[in-house]
């Protein structure tokens, strides 16, 4: 950390908390953790929302696990820990994951064994707010969409000083077990709040009784303080932490030892300052994980000890400045600043030569440079004009544009000599341009339609990585410092309606797609690591030049007989690449989420059920093999004898259906024929409950 935090981060931080002394006006709340400000000129029907209740009912156990049932999305499994959300076929960074409003964090796995969302846990979570596609541009770059994680406030209820909640519960398919408090002071001036959670989560079994090895143990505490210095200013800071440990990776060639992280943010807003002058939020925070991952739990442990240990850190910051330009118009405008810097490197201690078998007669060591000591830095300065061109109709165009650049201080010697010594990428602006146009009709019917023009720069992965396995195979990954940016031209048109009991909505979109980054397979270029061994070849990162996403989600919600609701919903995506004239890899298959409800003051259910699709259509490219379809039920109960005692009862996976998600993808150590599928738990019986006070 002495060497990230120089000089030049605190003046920084110090220029982006300082802020005039304001004058209060008016006894407005200020929230800071949302995306989009309350008011019918900032409406946004792409933008959705998941609520905590639902989350709450679903008790889902990691981060990536709250988007299995939402609309649009899907997710990519590892382990049983460490999940992350698929939206529409855009991933990793192509989506803009953050917590409270513009807080990052990053991977230090190279496998991504840690990915940002596995370090808040769903427990902490008020609500998580989407929008679907390039269309905001106030809270970082953003690609194929934004995915804002609203952690718990403290919030005073029924006029109590001190208020709280105990949980705690076991899950049967696996031995799971947890435990969640939370508890919080709230006076007029000041507030406080603590979040602490532990799991321990055992290997689990799939529905043909198959044991997959799945366990992990994690705790993890939010403490949130908060000050109303004024009536219309309040400051806030925010100090999270948490560690996982002893994490088994079926989809991965090694397992996590632990992986623990800290992410501390200082938030400042306030509001109503002057006719002009709207608000100012300004936001500052760190974020520091530690990462192990070794080979100590697999077989080939007794031929070469491998343990990785990995360290990144992400510092950054925004201020924004909402202004009144008059009665129907408002204007956002602001600059943000984001670092990312990884190190590490994996250590080998090798006994017997993998090849021949022969074992050696002094074992040797290796030390292979993972990160290569790499850096990213984004600066970027963004506008939005909202105007409400009349009672109805509401027209928003917004324009951002970043400095990016790169630094890799500690290269290996054979990255260097590959690409001829040139291994330094370019400084380059990317700017992202988006408008829409938003009706909102006396008969509750709202229309919305949406274009933007958005940029992507490679992350350091895609650029650095030297012949190391970071995908879902056996197959070593090269970087490419030569990689372009790529360009996603997305237009998206949605349509809401709404009657006294039903609603519906659809919304279709096209994203055509510029440079697109993947990784393909070059038979040419040998294995560093075992070339004895299949497969063979290496993955590199390239460019390529033309390809399209189109699809589509839609839905309906009927609620009949005063207490009950059925909803149904239903997204596809069909990607191809235009270029090499074969479907784009990775791409979740058709999906339907529907579900039948019950909600009383007492007594909240549901009978969920996920009908899936096979997915025939995947990528010779990247070797991506074919899943088969499946269905999937579970039921959830939530009952409240008193206001003090939620008693939750769930069964999962009714039915034992054994099934594999198609992002979801067991390790394949052989060759393209020979890997195995990565099954779901089978049937789980869950019951826990939640004391109040």
């Amino acid at each position: 950390m002495r060497k990230i935090i120089t000089t030049k981060y605190l003046v920084l931080i110090m220029a982006l908390l300082f802020v005039n002394n304001i004058q209060a006006q008016t006894t407005d709340t200020i929230t800071m953790d949302e995306i989009l400000v309350t008011a019918k000129s900032s409406k946004h029907i792409i933008k959705s929302n998941i609520n905590g209740k639902v989350l709450q009912i679903e008790n889902p156990h990691d981060g990536g696990a709250m988007f299995k049932n939402q609309v649009g999305f899907s997710i990519e499994k590892r382990g049983n820990y460490g999940m992350e959300p698929v939206l529409r076929g855009f991933k990793y960074s192509q989506l803009n994951v953050q917590f409270d409003g513009g807080v990052h964090s990053a991977n230090a796995c190279p496998n991504r064994m840690d990915p940002a969302i596995s370090q808040m846990s769903p427990e902490e979570v008020e609500k998580i707010e989407v929008i679907k596609g390039p269309y905001v541009v106030r809270f970082g770059p953003v690609f194929g969409g934004i995915v804002n994680i609203v952690s718990k406030r403290p919030s005073r209820e029924n006029g109590k000083l001190v208020s709280g909640s105990i949980d705690a519960g076991y899950q049967s398919n696996g031995g799971n077990y947890y435990g969640n408090l939370f508890t919080q002071i709230v006076s007029k001036k000041f507030d406080f709040s603590l979040n602490a959670g532990y799991k321990d989560f055992g290997n689990y079994e799939s529905g043909d009784g198959e044991e997959i090895p799945s366990s992990f143990t994690r705790w993890g505490y939010t403490l949130k303080g908060g000050a109303n210095i004024k009536d219309n200013q309040r400051l806030q800071i925010t100090f999270r932490q948490s560690q996982a440990k002893d994490v088994l990776y079926a989809g991965l060639p090694m397992d996590g030892d632990f992986d623990k992280s800290s992410i501390v943010s200082l938030d400042y807003g306030a509001t109503n300052i002057s006719k002009t002058i709207a608000h100012i939020k300004v936001k500052a925070y760190g974020s520091f994980v530690t990462h192990e991952m070794s080979t100590k739990r697999r077989p080939s442990w007794k031929l070469t000890e491998a343990v990785s240990p990995v360290e990144t850190q992400v510092f950054g910051g925004r201020t924004e400045f909402g202004l009144n330009t008059g009665s129907k118009n408002i204007i956002y405008a602001g600059v943000d600043y984001k670092q990312i810097a990884k190190q590490g490197q994996r250590n080998r201690l090798v006994k017997i030569n993998g090849c021949t078998g022969d074992t050696l007669p002094q074992p040797k060591e290796f030390a292979d440079k993972i990160w290569q000591d790499t850096k990213k830095d984004d600066i970027g300065f963004f506008f939005e004009n909202k105007y409400q061109i009349n009672g109805s109709l509401v027209w928003l165009a917004a324009i951002r544009a970043d400095y990016v650049s790169y630094a890799i201080n500690d290269p290996a010697e054979d990255f260097k000599e590959y690409y001829g010594g040139e291994i330094q990428p370019d400084s380059r602006i990317a700017p992202i341009i988006t408008t829409n146009l938003t009706w909102y009709l006396d008969n509750d019917l709202n229309i919305q339609w949406a274009a933007a023009m958005a940029t992507r720069t490679p992350d350091i992965s895609e650029l650095f990585v030297n012949h190391f396995g970071i995908g879902m195979d056996a197959y070593e990954y090269l970087g490419n410092p030569n990689l372009k940016s790529e360009t996603n031209y997305q237009t998206d048109i949605k349509v809401e309606k709404h009657w006294k009991n039903i609603t519906v909505f659809g919304d279709i979109f096209y994203s055509y797609l510029n440079n697109y980054i993947t990784a393909k397979l070059d038979t040419t270029i040998a294995k560093k690591f075992m070339p004895c061994m299949p497969p063979k070849g290496t993955k590199v990162f390239t460019n390529v030049e033309k390809a399209f996403m189109t699809g589509f989600e839609a839905g309906i919600d009927i609620n009949f007989l005063k207490n009950f609701t059925y909803s149904l919903g239903a997204a596809y995506t069909y990607a191809q690449n235009t270029t090499w004239d074969e479907p784009l890899s990775e791409i979740p298959p058709f999906t339907i989420n529907t579900y039948l409800a019950y909600k009383t003051n007492k007594i909240d259910t549901r009978l969920h059920a996920r009908i899936v699709s096979e997915q025939n259509r995947v990528s010779p490219s990247f070797n991506e093999s074919t899943t088969p379809g499946f269905t999937v039920m579970d039921y959830y109960l939530v009952y409240s004898p008193w206001k003090f005692l939620d008693v939750n009862f769930a069964i999962t996976n009714i039915f034992d259906a054994n099934y594999v998600e198609h992002l979801s993808r067991a390790y394949k150590n052989q060759g393209p024929n020979t890997g195995s599928l990565y099954f779901e738990p089978g049937r789980s019986f869950n019951i826990g409950a939640r004391f109040k006070f």
